[in-house]
């Protein structure tokens, strides 16, 4: 066995060439002289959407979910507006019973929503705990808000109240510099001496 060097192997045509003292000898290896590039591909073509596509689009997924709220399948993220929606549904269906058929259909389009990965909000108590965490939420950041507020107002009074009070010690300086240029050059005459 022998040991090569870099310089000593050259590739030509996919053939190894072995240099052996000047003399290329072939050796027995084939290198496939076929390259893949990976295709990158940075959108898909189905979506591609012009604007008016999307706006139809749009106006189809409301539909679909009117429709949907309609039957009493809620879907969405504010809990509030769930909440007043089916607490809607419930006063204008109170006196109309729905069928069995109808309980039926209603639960397996919650089902096969669920298994497409949508998540159907259905628990009256799930909302009603969504919906006030999300009001203590706002509460407290409102009550955070105005503390900052506050904390802002009394901290551009108190910079106002130091530039005040620094305007009025210069102003008081520079009187009390020109009267003492004023007595050194005997202009003025000091009264409270008497």
């Amino acid at each position: 066995m022998f040991l090569l060097s870099f310089r000593d192997l050259h590739i030509r045509g996919g053939i190894t060439y072995l240099f052996d003292h000047g003399a290329a000898v072939p050796v027995r290896r084939y290198i496939p002289m076929e390259y893949y590039f990976s295709k990158i591909q940075l959108f898909d073509e189905a979506q591609i959407v012009t604007p008016g596509l999307k706006r139809k689009l749009d106006r189809k997924a409301k539909k679909k979910l009117e429709k949907l709220g309609k039957q009493g399948i809620f879907l969405g993220r504010d809990p509030t507006k769930l909440l007043h929606k089916a607490e809607r549904l419930q006063k204008v269906s109170e006196n109309a019973t729905p069928t069995a058929e109808q309980e039926i259909r209603k639960k397996w389009k919650i089902a096969m929503l669920r298994a497409q990965g949508v998540k159907v909000k259905d628990d009256m108590t799930l909302l009603k705990k969504a919906s006030d965490k999300v009001r203590k939420m706002k509460r407290k950041r409102f009550e955070k808000w105005q503390e900052r507020h506050q904390q802002v107002a009394q901290m551009k009074q108190e910079r106002q109240a130091k530039r005040q009070a620094n305007i009025q010690a210069r102003k008081e300086k520079r009187l009390t510099k020109k009267l003492r240029k004023a007595r050194a050059k005997g202009r003025v005459f000091n009264l409270d001496q008497n």
